[in-house]
């Protein structure tokens, strides 16, 4: 199989991974890894991951099915969304995603030399850091009462979730960020905008961009937490709901890059997938380069992919009788879970719905249900 035509059925697999829940890159690489370990996996696997983030942006806007990564997105997204304005976040999303690749491409050598000596002596400080976030983001809340509340049960869910459940993460996070929305949903979502004519302001590129560095730094360096946690340090800093959309999808392009560079210098990844390929191939510095311009050339088409699809969709909305989808999605998770977990795993998917409905319903920020993964890395590290 030449370079090409590894790429081109990369992005279709990029296309499944994203659209498909439960359907995770990781998941597809040990499969094809299992029975092939020709070199043309390296532009397969890098094409498919990088393409799997902007496609995951259509999931979770149409769909409201997020991504472990996506999480914290879900209910600015649904302000959109009820806004009319579902382009309008996809393109804020994979705006940040392209300039990330950009930004850390154009870094690399830089993060080459600094990379390895903050990845020994920083990252026991990460914890504290997060925790303070946390406590910052309960204190800023209007209902801070109910915030607690939230957290902490979402913390219990969470914890035991993690220990017991074979997919947690498509089980909780479903439940806390993605049912407990579409049940919210009459039957018709507002009409939206089929044009991206609107402008993104600089300022607002420029602030997502920087706050997502920053937490993909705390995200490359801790294997506990995941792109989930690490947003939440955005989401501590940013206040407008454009700016942390930027930074959302800037999060996961920062997340590839420095996941390389950890591969490069290192020799270990953080992402399950580049791992997977590290252990099969020398990553070199040729082999880096050559991933780099992978990146970053399928991540342009795929952002055009992404948008294009996007109008698809909008298309399709308003056609749909979204009180029938929500309880499609709702219908297909409750299967996905029980097939993973069988009972355990469909009381968990309740339990997590019921949290997220009552965190809207006591109007404090769905963002805290994040407790449900928070509380789990706190205790590996402080007990």
């Amino acid at each position: 199989m030449n370079q090409a035509t590894a790429i081109a059925i990369g992005i279709l697999l990029g296309l499944v991974s994203g659209l498909v829940p439960g359907m995770h890159h990781n998941f597809i690489t040990t499969l094809i890894v299992s029975q092939y370990t020709d070199y043309w996996l390296l532009p397969l696997v890098i094409s498919m991951l990088i393409s799997s983030q902007f496609f995951e942006f259509l999931r979770s806007i149409f769909l409201f099915v997020p991504e472990e990564g996506n999480v914290l997105a879900m209910h600015p997204i649904f302000r959109f969304v009820k806004e009319g304005k579902a382009l309008v976040a996809l393109k804020l999303c994979t705006v940040g995603l392209i300039v990330s690749l950009i930004v850390g491409i154009v870094l690399s050598p830089l993060l080459i030399k600094i990379v390895p000596f903050i990845y020994s002596n920083i990252k026991r400080f990460v914890p504290y850091a997060l925790a303070v976030v946390v406590l910052y983001l309960i204190i800023r809340d209007k209902n801070k009462i109910a915030a607690l509340l939230i957290f902490i049960l979402s913390g219990v869910v969470g914890y035991f979730g993690l220990k017991h459940l074979n997919q947690p993460l498509l089980i909780l996070l479903t439940g806390f960020f993605g049912i407990s929305i579409l049940l919210q949903i009459n039957q018709k979502i507002e009409r939206q905008i089929k044009s991206y004519r609107f402008k993104i302001q600089k300022k607002s590129i420029c602030k997502g961009t920087i706050a997502a560095l920053f937490s993909s730094f705390i995200l490359a360096f801790i294997p506990a937490i995941g792109p989930s946690q690490a947003s939440l340090f955005s989401r501590g800093f940013l206040k407008s709901k454009e700016d942390f959309l930027i930074a959302i999808g800037a999060i996961s392009g920062f997340d590839i890059i420095l996941s390389m560079v950890l591969l490069f210098t290192i020799g270990k990844a953080r992402i399950g997938s580049l791992e997977i390929i590290g252990g099969l191939f020398s990553f070199d510095f040729k082999t880096f380069v050559i991933s780099l311009i992978i990146l970053l050339s399928v991540g342009i088409i795929s952002y055009f992919i992404s948008l294009k699809l996007g109008k698809i969709f909008v298309g399709f909305s308003e056609k749909i009788n979204y009180k029938i989808l929500s309880l499609f999605v709702a219908l297909a998770i409750l299967f996905a879970s029980f097939y993973f977990d069988g009972f355990l795993g469909v009381l968990f998917l309740i339990l997590s719905t019921g949290i997220g409905m009552l965190a809207m319903k006591l109007k404090t920020n769905l963002s805290h249900c994040m407790g449900s993964l928070v509380i789990p890395v706190l205790m590996y590290f402080f007990l």
